[in-house]
């Protein structure tokens, strides 16, 4: 008589090994602190998503990120702290003028004042509806303001967290708020494309400045009040009188759209960053450009001046905060570096190492027990979007937006001949389960074969008619599967690339069971599909509940299947019932692609979002 099957999930609040001799404030720790329930490790410090501030005194730097503040001492660039409390990314951050509390603005809609010494969260703000996109404090330190992509903006009493007041008729996201010197006036920049100048005492509009011709995504007041400054996405920088709203310069050079504006203390000097990725500084009297700062490589730039105003901090999406000699324009060194999000990551074939592919350009190595970063693999010239290594465990292969499969050996992170595409770049890469063949899909639904002992093409498929977005060998390597955007999937003989069957419904990713005998694809909406390998014959659906499934994996027993969602949840469901056994919550936005992977002895189970992995220790029971 068949034993029923009961899986009993725990989930174990098990630890990483740490080296010796660490404290809460070493660095090598970090991935212990401020975890989610249930989760081992984390791996990464999340993506910084927002604009820095700088205490007064210039002692502490934050950082707003996709898993809270990171504190860092602006001095030796070391981490002081974590703030965590935020249910989503934390976009905008602002010190108080005396640097004893931080506020903070997030995607979950709330405007949050914390003890900048402590990380203690001293008051929770709630009356936006929608997200955050900038705080700032009132001179006196007294009152703060949000804005909001729910096109306001909110005063609150800082000593109380109390709502004092609300300013609207905007039309759109208000993106960039600033209080003059005298605390007496409020400039605000939205996505009308204008500024406005507000009494702060009254809620009155006071004045509204037009001229620029896209959104304006930052204002400034200089130090004396009488200038304000603004940068907009028709990517140019614009200087008016306070006063008579005149405008007083325009200043063309940037190529692409302003993120962020800047006055020097004195109030001489101006910086813009843009998501040209350059800083530029100008003159504030001609309008005339000083010097051109360039070194990030993505994303808008966020700027600000040191408090003697010699040196400049800049952040951006490349993931990087960076040190500027305001004089020479020389980059003195990177302050902070943080991961972009992962595209996919994998688990060596012993389980020891974790490969993480990157929008960065990279492929980053960590030890699985430690955390610890071990090797940066970069050749690329685009962005990497899947990692895999060999079963064999001797080549890492990488696919990237650059047209191109790299090779690279596991000891030593050399660079071996790589494998070329033609005008597509390449989304997924596998090996077969001898090492013998490897297959790699591109944006262009084209699915090649490669003889890995000569490096020749053994065969290239037209697959789908929009992109391919998955690829998957069997577990005896007699079939190869991708799944396309064209909303199907496709069998191929393993050994040949000939094609084998169609089926239709599917999204995303695409798996073969440890025994190769059935096929998941995840469909478009919340469904996933088990069918058989050969014939093609439907077997069930496991209805996920959740929008938009990117990725799916088998633990090695074959017994569970795991998915991430688009809503950022890890759900673990059998394979036989179809029945959800637990549902995983800690990442903030969606689980994309290739983002979910078991350890081979399915012990772990690694999961990626936001510029992290978490490492979540699994024990099955029978």
């Amino acid at each position: 008589m068949q034993k029923t099957l009961t899986l009993i999930l725990a989930i174990a609040l098990t630890i990483c090994v740490s080296p010796k001799n660490t404290t809460a404030q070493d660095t090598q720790d970090w991935h212990l602190q401020h975890l989610p329930d249930g989760i081992r490790a984390r791996i990464g410090k999340g993506e910084i998503k927002g604009d820095i501030a700088i205490s007064n005194g210039g002692k502490r730097l934050a950082v707003p990120c996709s898993i809270g503040i990171w504190i860092y001492d602006a001095e030796t660039d070391k981490p002081l702290d974590l703030i965590t409390g935020h249910t989503h990314w934390v976009t905008s951050v602002a010190f108080s003028p005396d640097g004893s509390l931080l506020a903070s603005g997030s995607v979950d809609n709330t405007v949050r004042l914390w003890d900048a010494h402590t990380g203690v969260e001293l008051h929770t703000m709630q009356e936006h509806w929608h997200n955050i996109t900038d705080v700032a404090f009132s001179p006196d330190g007294k009152t703060l303001a949000s804005a909001s992509s729910d096109e306001t903006i909110q005063f609150w009493d800082v000593k109380t967290g109390a709502h004092l007041q609300m300013l609207e008729g905007y039309s759109k996201t208000v993106k960039s708020v600033v209080f003059s010197p005298d605390g007496k006036t409020l400039a605000s920049g939205s996505n009308d494309n204008m500024l406005h100048l507000w009494d702060v005492q009254t809620g009155t509009l006071l004045q509204t400045l037009e001229g620029h011709r896209s959104y304006v995504n930052s204002v400034v007041f200089s130090p004396d009040g009488k200038t304000l400054a603004s940068g907009s996405s028709d990517a140019t920088v614009r200087l008016w009188n306070v006063q008579t709203a005149e405008l007083l310069q325009k200043m063309d050079g940037h190529t692409n759209g302003i993120e962020s504006v800047v006055f020097s203390p004195d109030g001489k000097m101006l910086a813009s960053g843009s998501y040209d990725y350059t800083i530029r500084l100008w003159d504030v009297r001609t309008g005339k450009p000083l010097r051109v700062l360039s070194g990030h490589t993505y994303g808008g730039v966020n700027v600000i001046f040191t408090h003697d105003g010699k040196k400049l901090i800049s952040s951006s999406k490349d993931d990087t905060v960076r040190l500027w000699d305001v004089e020479t324009g020389e980059e003195l060194r990177k302050m902070v570096t943080h991961t972009q999000d992962f595209r996919s990551i994998a688990f060596s074939p012993d389980g020891k190492t974790l490969a993480g592919a990157t929008g960065n350009n990279a492929v980053y190595l960590w030890d699985v027990q430690t955390c610890a970063l071990l090797r940066t693999l970069k050749g690329h010239t685009k962005s990497v979007n899947d990692v895999v290594f060999s079963p064999d465990g001797r080549i890492l292969a990488s696919g990237s937006y650059d047209a191109t499969v790299s090779l690279w050996d596991i000891k030593t992170g050399a660079a071996l001949p790589a494998l070329p595409g033609e005008t597509f770049g390449f989304i997924r890469v596998t090996f077969s389960p001898d090492s013998k063949r490897l297959a790699a899909v591109d944006g262009g639904g084209y699915v090649y074969l490669w003889d890995m002992q000569t490096g020749l093409l053994i065969n290239k498929m037209k697959a789908h008619q929009a992109n391919a977005h998955s690829i998957a060998f069997s577990s005896d390597g007699s079939l190869l599967a991708s799944g396309g955007y064209d909303d199907t999937v496709r069998t191929w003989d393993g050994h040949t690339g000939a094609p084998l069957l169609t089926l239709e419904k599917s999204l995303y990713s695409v798996t073969f069971s440890p025994d190769g005998k059935i096929a998941a694809s995840a469909a478009r909406g919340s469904t996933i599909l088990l069918w058989d390998a050969v014939s093609g014959e439907p077997i069930r659906t496991i209805e996920a509940d959740w929008r938009s499934i990117y990725s799916i994996a088998f633990s090695p027993d074959g017994k569970i299947l795991t998915h991430g969602s688009h809503d950022g949840f890890v759900i673990l469901s059998d394979v036989h019932t179809g029945k959800h056994l637990r549902i995983l919550e800690g990442h903030w936005g969606r689980v994309g692609p290739q983002s979910v992977v078991f350890s081979p002895d399915g012990k772990i189970l690694a999961s990626s979002n936001g510029g992290i992995v978490y490492l979540w220790d699994l024990k099955f029971a029978r």
